[in-house]
């Protein structure tokens, strides 16, 4: 078996080479090759990158994949997954770092069974920011609708890194990051929810997750995210109606809980764009309340969030801000 870790570089000159370290300091010597995939930064990312590769002889086998313009986040995974030769592919940020047993304690699972999705614990550095856990335990395997039911009541995280993904998976459903957008992790993780069919939990962190100022994660633009979300949340519609996810429930109260956080988040970061990005959520997902009660039962928690579709939008949108602050 052949694992694949991809990492995307881009102005993080700073703390590549630590990102890289960890990758040779592996423990496990199974076959293990590492893409890093230049996404055109304006620094010296790949200088300090090829200098620590210079020399190298150890067992893993390093690649560079080079973009001929800057193309994003997304686009630098979609480049790794698409040169990967492995059975798993692993997504690695360049200003991370993964503990020495990381890819040992992944694959361990995949001696006895095949899965399409290994997920593993992580812990963060640098901010006492909140961790979405893994509250799956040690050794869980989940099948079929448990794996996205699972997703759904948040015991798996939506951060994309820190998993092995099936490459056969991922090519026989065509799935990719949606590039151009931010916050790309929602989309990319409620598809594989939706889609895998086997999940193996390690209860173990196996992943160094950093915050720094100048991060995607860091920075704020407010404009671009209200819109980033709405693309979002477009694309899970769409996707439910591709792959005929609309009459299960966990589907959606997925998007139904998405959108009002993200409302939420609108309402607080840029709340003059509140209207306008909710009318057009409303002629977008074409839901009734009458639909979501049939889909909800008697969840009276369910039926309270949905019950904007009742009136109309003028009116939905003081009903709106008073559940935000139930939030």
């Amino acid at each position: 078996m052949k694992v694949s870790i991809v990492i995307p570089i881009y102005n993080v000159a700073p703390y590549i080479e630590e990102c890289i370290d960890s990758v040779m300091n592996q423990t496990w010597k199974g076959n293990l090759e590492c893409i890093l995939v230049d996404d055109c930064g304006t620094d010296n990312s790949m200088q300090v990158a090829e200098n620590k590769l210079h020399g190298y002889q150890g067992p893993v086998s390093f690649r560079i994949v080079r973009h001929d313009k800057n193309r994003g986040l997304s686009a630098a995974r979609n480049t790794g997954i698409d040169a990967a030769t492995g059975d798993y592919v692993y997504f690695l940020d360049s200003d991370d770092e993964i503990t020495p047993d990381c890819i040992s304690m992944l694959v361990g699972p995949l001696k006895e069974n095949t899965y399409d999705l290994i997920i593993g614990d992580y812990k963060i550095t640098g901010s006492d920011m909140p961790k979405a856990p893994l509250l799956l335990k040690n050794r869980t395997v989940l099948y079929g609708n448990d794996v996205l039911n699972a997703y759904r009541k948040m015991e798996w995280y939506m951060l994309s890194v820190n998993k092995l993904y099936r490459v056969e998976f991922l090519n026989h459903h065509n799935l990719r990051f949606r590039e151009g957008i931010i916050h790309e992790d929602e989309l990319w993780s409620f598809q594989i929810a939706c889609l895998a069919q086997s999940l193996y939990a390690v209860g173990y962190e196996t992943y160094i997750y950093k915050i720094r100022e100048g991060s995607i994660t860091v920075k704020r633009n407010h404009e671009r995210r209200c819109h980033c979300i709405n693309v979002i949340l477009k694309e899970m519609c769409n996707f439910a109606v591709l792959h005929q996810l609309q009459n299960s429930k966990d589907v959606h109260n997925l998007i139904h809980n998405f959108q009002i956080i993200t409302l939420d988040s609108i309402h607080k970061e840029a709340p003059e764009l509140l209207h306008s990005f909710y009318s057009e959520q409303r002629q977008m997902m074409k839901t009734s309340w009458v639909q979501s009660f049939m889909m909800d039962g008697m969840d009276i928690r369910k039926q309270l969030r949905d019950l904007h579709l009742l009136v109309p939008v003028p009116l939905a949108i003081p009903y709106l801000k008073l559940l935000f602050h139930f939030l």
